[in-house]
């Protein structure tokens, strides 16, 4: 016959879902805290690899010690928003920028046991940008943008042992990123009087031009043998300020040079699997990404476009013990353009293009 719970065990169970609840207190402090800092999500977000959640993962055979993931990222910026209006005069004026990402990310992960893991990413960054203003104004003009953006190395851990906790468990990553990506990358622009070599705009930049600090989280918490609960987040902090490319010919402007901005995103949802050769399951959930106005470490001067980018994101994943796929299309349902250091101080209120949605694909190879 079946009984209520009691109190003592309903208190059990949630004391064993802990390790999530904790990941939601640090992923709520996390948005908290970027928005406080008018965070925002625009086309200079760049992609930090680990983009995906993979339960399948836990499962893999404990003699596996490698693994290489590879993910790539779309996204085709044209929408122009101040705040959270969108400037539509852009379209109907003719005069919108168009920004093609393309971006890949290697990663060779070492696991040390069970909980500990090392891993390097190297991402490649592709783009192009189409506009009049950067140009003579009246005809548009496509400028290019490619290479190695900046390298990371990363560690992570599990606060418990996956094998010994199926149910839920929380993984906590501290990583190093490295000014391996250029920052002045230089392509002809078509002024009036003729070609002339630029330096492309900051958000086609392959690289950010600082030594960052990157924090990550992981969680997961099991609802049914079928349906778990998920949570992911990552905050880069960028000490560095400025990073020396030129934007402006007055040395004593905010907008001078490049920002180095920070970067954050969070994620959160559920997956439910449908038992089967290949593991395939489905996933439905919100997503926050962005660039905060006002670093948490160093100043926040230069140029910089801050704002954010609120996505439902549904995605679908399967594969084995040894390999896995997964694809996700976050499609935005609210973008805002936040004022920058420089607009709080001048009192303008600068604009960003934004996509509709992002195509993002990983694929994960253990041995």
């Amino acid at each position: 016959m079946q009984t209520r719970a009691t109190p003592r065990s309903f208190h059990a169970r949630l004391a064993s879902a802990k390790p999530f609840v904790y990941a939601l207190v640090f992923s709520a402090a996390l948005v908290a805290a970027a928005t406080k800092a008018q965070a925002q999500g625009c086309v200079a977000i760049k992609q930090m690899g680990d983009g995906t959640c993979s339960f399948g993962s836990l499962a893999a055979p404990a003699a596996d010690k490698w693994e290489i993931d590879e993910s790539y990222e779309h996204f085709r910026s044209h929408r122009h928003f101040i705040g959270t209006q969108e400037q539509h005069q852009r379209y109907t004026a003719g005069s919108e920028v168009v920004n093609v990402v393309e971006q890949f990310d290697t990663a060779v992960v070492y696991k040390i046991s069970p909980r500990y893991s090392l891993a390097l990413d190297v991402p490649y960054f592709s783009a192009t940008r189409s506009s009049l203003y950067e140009h003579d104004g009246v005809h548009r003009h496509t400028m290019n943008s490619h290479g190695i953006g900046d390298i990371r190395l990363s560690g992570r851990n599990w606060l418990r042992d996956p094998a010994a906790n199926p149910r839920n468990n929380l993984a906590l990553g501290l990583g190093l990123k490295m000014p391996t990506g250029d920052t002045n990358v230089k392509d002809i622009a078509y002024t009036r009087t003729g070609p002339v070599l630029k330096t492309v705009d900051q958000s086609i930049q392959p690289g950010d031009g600082g030594w960052g600090i990157a924090v990550d989280l992981q969680a997961y918490q099991r609802l049914s043998a079928a349906t778990s609960l998920y949570a992911t987040g990552f905050y880069l902090i960028n000490p560095r300020e400025t990073n020396g490319t030129s934007r402006s010919s007055n040395p004593a402007s905010l907008t001078a040079f490049d920002s180095v901005p920070d970067q954050y995103q969070v994620r959160l949802g559920v997956s439910q699997l449908f038992p089967s050769k290949y593991n395939f399951s489905a996933s439905l959930g919100g997503r926050v990404e962005g660039v905060p106005a006002l670093d948490l470490i160093g100043g926040s001067k230069g140029f910089r476009r801050p704002g954010y980018v609120v996505s439902i994101e549904p995605g679908i994943a399967f594969g084995t013990s040894h390999d896995s796929f997964s694809l996700s299309v976050p499609w935005a349902i609210l973008r805002d353009r936040t004022r920058s250091y420089a607009d709080m101080h001048t009192g303008k209120h600068g604009d960003a293009a934004f996509a509709d949605f992002l195509i993002s694909m990983s694929y994960a190879h253990k041995w």
